[in-house]
């Protein structure tokens, strides 16, 4: 009894703390001329106090011709496959116990969750698209980090005056920027590749942002 009220208090405190969070994602790029190796470097911070950030790999895939690729609402907290509903990184309990096969990485797997503590669900997608034949495999955390072929993402939020609500928030929009991300890591090997292609889907798909409601989109 004491765990479970030392849990939802945790639970309760990580919640507040981030309705009054102001801080954003930073981007973190180093060139080429910059690092010993070489090589650029790109990563991001990931300024969230409720969020999942444990590692996982997303193993290379083969598809079925006619296969359809499911497109998921955005969600940043544990386990961190799905959402349902317009609440994101403070998402109630009931609404985060959303898991998935679709990536296969076990660690969103029904039967790895501890099933005393909810009735896990599987995820049901916001819209498809085409699959293709091969998808590269990849390690994600709260975004998607870096794919088999060392193509890498870091991420940063800012501000919007136009925006769009995805699809079944009353909107029409089936990308945010970590199933965009996803798709580029299974499908592309060169950050040109990657972001013609994320350009692409957002502009035929429609994209919405990680808040798309009240005063402070973004």
């Amino acid at each position: 009894m004491q765990l479970l009220l030392a849990s939802i208090g945790l639970f309760a405190v990580a919640s507040a703390a981030r309705l009054v969070e102001t801080d954003k994602c930073t981007a973190i790029l180093v060139g080429a001329k910059a690092s010993k190796s070489g090589s650029p470097m790109t990563t991001q911070t990931n300024d969230c106090s409720s969020c999942d950030f444990r590692i996982a790999k997303v193993p290379q895939k083969t598809h079925a011709a006619g296969s359809q690729r499911d497109v998921v609402l955005v969600s940043q907290v544990y386990p961190r496959y799905g959402n349902l509903l317009n609440i994101q990184r403070f998402t109630i309990l009931t609404i985060s116990a959303l898991v998935g096969t679709g990536r296969g990485a076990p660690e969103y797997f029904k039967e790895n969750q501890q099933n005393n503590f909810f009735n896990w669900t599987e995820t049901k997608g916001i819209g498809q698209i085409p699959q293709v034949a091969t998808t590269y495999g990849y390690i994600e955390g709260v975004y998607p980090l870096i794919n088999e072929h060392q193509l890498a993402i870091g991420e940063s939020t800012c501000g919007a005056n136009l925006w769009a609500k995805p699809a079944t928030q009353g909107g029409k929009a089936l990308f945010d920027i970590t199933e965009l991300a996803r798709v580029a890591f299974e499908r592309t090997k060169t950050a040109r590749e990657a972001v013609q292609l994320m350009g692409d889907l957002a502009v035929q798909y429609g994209y919405y942002g990680a808040e798309w409601e009240g005063d402070a989109v973004y």
